[in-house]
């Protein structure tokens, strides 16, 4: 397994973003699945190689091709990425796992994200853009957790990649018992939100997290 992105330093207040996030594992470069996370965690790159032409060569349908000299490089696989990665190659032999973020400052502890989110809302790396979130006919899985609700912008984004979703393709991850949870369809409501669980927490503290609705779509 391998994860690619796009990373930004920034000179000035020292802090680090990450997007455009692609988890590979298999032979495939399929995409079977987008999720829409909270911000990126503890992965860093492994080093400084440019992967922006290798990523091209695969022709894959999701690349958004690097802005204002950036690069793609690989990076680590963090607890999150491998519980995720997992998960999937319970019903598939390989592919492709677009993580996308409502905000794209790294930092793996969340009440400190949302604090730093706060102080750096204006900076041009923080949101990915309409054009950079490709969906295509994949499953788009909502798994952003209660902390997207804490913060009135964040809900604006999460409302607007929920926007960006064929309704057909949208799920999240959903509670289907004690310590159990599961990938499973998604209905916005009024608002244009969904509630849903993050992955940080269903895969810890005893809890497991099942393929659900999506396992029938087996490669294998």
């Amino acid at each position: 397994m391998r994860c690619f992105a796009r990373w930004h330093k920034d000179n000035e207040s020292g802090a680090f973003f990450r997007d455009q996030t692609i988890l590979q594992f298999g032979d495939s470069w399929e995409l079977r699945a987008s999720f829409v996370l909270l911000n990126p965690g503890s992965a860093v790159p492994l080093n400084e190689t440019d992967q922006t032409g290798f990523l091209r060569s695969q022709s894959l349908p999701f690349f958004v091709e690097p802005t204002g000299g950036e690069t793609y490089v690989e990076f680590s696989i963090d607890r999150l990425m491998n519980d995720v990665i997992r998960l999937f190659t319970s019903g598939h032999s390989g592919g492709t796992i677009k993580l996308y973020n409502l905000f794209n400052l790294k930092n793996q502890h969340s009440g400190e994200a949302m604090e730093q989110f706060s102080e750096n809302q204006s900076h041009p790396k923080m949101f990915a853009t309409d054009q950079e979130i490709k969906f295509y006919n994949a499953p788009v899985i909502i798994a952003s957790g209660g902390k997207a609700f804490e913060n009135a912008r964040l809900e604006r984004e999460l409302a607007r990649y929920i926007s960006l979703a064929n309704a057909s393709n949208l799920y999240k991850i959903a509670s289907v018992g004690k310590e159990s949870y599961s990938i499973a369809k998604a209905m916005p409501d009024k608002n244009g939100l969904v509630d849903s669980y993050h992955p940080s927490f269903t895969f810890k503290y005893g809890n497991s997290t099942i393929l659900g609705d999506l396992s029938h779509n087996d490669i294998s």
